[in-house]
């Protein structure tokens, strides 16, 4: 068990009220703050995925074209080693082994 005791925060969200009724006559009472919790979480986090890839999309659209290149040829390269790991693995699984960590 850990030493550090577990922090916990608390936030205070005001929903709307069709989605309230909603959560009310769907969900357990006993389960209903643990499941809005989580579809809230999720939220936030598809936010912040949707966020990186914008970040990502101007980074690769202010690339040179001889940036870009390099890039393809590299993940080019590290296609034919990827290929080869699969095959080790795959040929592991075959011989029932368990592949290595």
């Amino acid at each position: 068990m850990s030493a550090e005791p577990r922090r916990y925060e608390v936030v205070s969200v005001s929903l709307p009220r069709e989605l309230v009724k909603r959560a009310n006559a769907l969900i357990p009472k006993t389960r209903r703050s643990r499941v809005i919790t989580r579809v809230l979480a999720s939220f936030l986090d598809a936010i912040e995925r949707q966020k990186v890839a914008e970040e990502y999309r101007a980074y690769y659209a202010q690339r040179s074209d001889r940036e870009a290149k390099e890039e393809r040829d590299l993940l080019a390269d590290w296609q034919a080693s990827d290929a080869e790991a699969s095959a080790i693995l795959e040929e592991e699984e075959r011989r029932d082994r368990r592949p290595s960590r």
